[in-house]
């Protein structure tokens, strides 16, 4: 079975290389790190060996995870941490975390000879993984080697949890050697608990997505001069949609069309998930005839626009902070949505389409205390929208629930902390 894994790997190896290298996906030293090669700076950081390897795929776990680093430099300032992530922008954002607390690199491909290369580089004390990151030669190679696998912030989608059930057999002997799964929900441990998982070792803390969206609220006096940089003010409130995908930009920009031609005077800052995308977007805008301008593009407060796309990375934050209302991404398609929390984290008032299945329970909590809006499809975006506008200070109160509901659920930081220290200090 392994060998069979190993062959569909690789298969999916020659399937990636050329749409990466067409898109520019992956750096040339993001390649040589993805097969166990680090630069000599890398090798140099990691010489000591003992290191606790906390690893993100992308972004957004990388970010889930930036308030249990910083608590784990805090904790253990003398042990050094290492970040893996295999995407570009996750890299950058592991980068920057890295430079106040240890050392970035991308993860090695998941054959045994590489992760084998890393594991003898890096001499982990301990191997974190973020949400759902169970890739099984990581894993029996750590065991292996002596190190202690924990998993943090714990997720099992549903479309993941009906494909693991098919290969449930070969799958119990990698979540055998996890020493503990550290869960968001009740359902993530039912379900990792019934994909093979030993039921002593799981428990549930909640999600470090809570912390990690306070953790990154911007400063009110980068907000205060990021409006006055875009020229806001009240006469023109902003809808932000954050991390939207392909096929819902099209509903984002009918929306906003039909609100201006209700003469509802709003302007509209959209983020795409992906930044590789921007270029795509600006041509779906100036098919609408939309007047679109690049986020950094706009240098004046007396610079005239009627929508930002944004450019730069890690800057999400400060634009839902901007907001009036805030749409988010990944909820108009079968995609399972991006993160609420961090508007709502803002008191923002949040909106967001049928497919939120990654985030069910926070979706229901959030449902549940009357702190967002969930649309049944892409017809009602522009009513729900021009409802918030119309309503102030409905938009406020919602909001000021959602902030509330983020605060008090807060503190899973601190409970992953105190999990981990037996495997740090013992």
């Amino acid at each position: 079975m392994w060998i069979i894994y190993e062959i569909l790997l690789f298969i999916g190896l020659l399937l990636y290389i050329p749409k990466a290298i067409i898109r520019r996906r992956l750096p040339h030293r993001g390649w040589t790190m993805r097969l166990g090669r680090y630069p000599e700076a890398v090798r140099r950081q990691l010489a000591g060996g003992g290191a606790i390897w906390v690893h993100a795929v992308s972004v957004g776990e990388t970010i889930a995870a930036k308030p249990l680093v910083r608590a784990l430099n805090a904790a253990h300032p003398r042990i050094p941490l290492v970040l893996s992530t295999v995407t570009p922008t996750g890299f950058a954002v592991a980068s920057t975390l890295a430079g106040e607390h240890g050392t970035a690199i991308f993860a090695p491909l998941d054959f045994r000879f590489t992760v084998s290369r890393a594991l003898a580089t890096i001499r982990p004390r301990l191997l974190v993984l973020v949400e759902s990151e169970l890739w099984p030669n990581l894993i029996r190679l750590a065991g292996r080697a002596g190190t202690p696998v924990v998993v943090v912030n714990g997720r099992v989608s549903e479309r993941a949890f009906r494909r693991s059930l098919k290969v449930r057999r070969w799958l119990a002997g990698t979540l055998e050697a996890v020493h503990r799964f550290l869960m968001q929900t009740e359902l993530d441990a039912e379900r990792i608990t019934r994909m093979g998982a030993p039921a002593s070792r799981v428990s549930v803390v909640g999600s470090l997505k809570w912390d990690a969206s306070i953790a990154s609220r911007p400063r009110a006096e980068d907000l205060q001069a990021l409006a006055g940089r875009l020229g806001l003010d009240e006469a023109h409130p902003v809808i932000v949609a954050g991390s939207t995908h392909r096929g819902e930009e099209g509903h984002v920009l009918a929306a906003f069309e039909r609100l201006r031609a209700s003469r509802t005077p709003a302007r509209l800052i959209l983020a795409p998930r992906h930044l590789e995308r921007i270029g795509e977007v600006e041509a779906l805008a100036r098919r609408r005839g939309i007047a679109a301008q690049r986020s950094s593009a706009i240098r004046s407060p007396d610079q005239p626009w009627e929508m930002a796309i944004v450019d730069t990375l890690g800057q999400l934050p400060a634009y839902y902070g901007l907001a009036d209302a805030v749409f988010v991404g990944g909820s108009l398609i079968p995609h399972g949505g991006q993160n609420p929390i961090e508007p709502c984290s803002l008191g923002k008032p949040v909106v967001f389409g049928p497919s939120m299945e990654n985030f069910t329970e926070i979706v229901q909590q959030l449902l549940a205390h009357q702190a967002c809006y969930q649309l049944r499809g892409p017809a009602e975006l522009t009513r729900t929208l021009q409802g918030l506008l119309a309503n102030p200070e409905e938009a406020r109160v919602m909001g000021a629930r959602a902030q509330a509901l983020v605060e008090r659920l807060s503190g899973t930081t601190q409970k992953t902390l105190q999990a981990l220290k037996e495997f740090i200090e013992g």
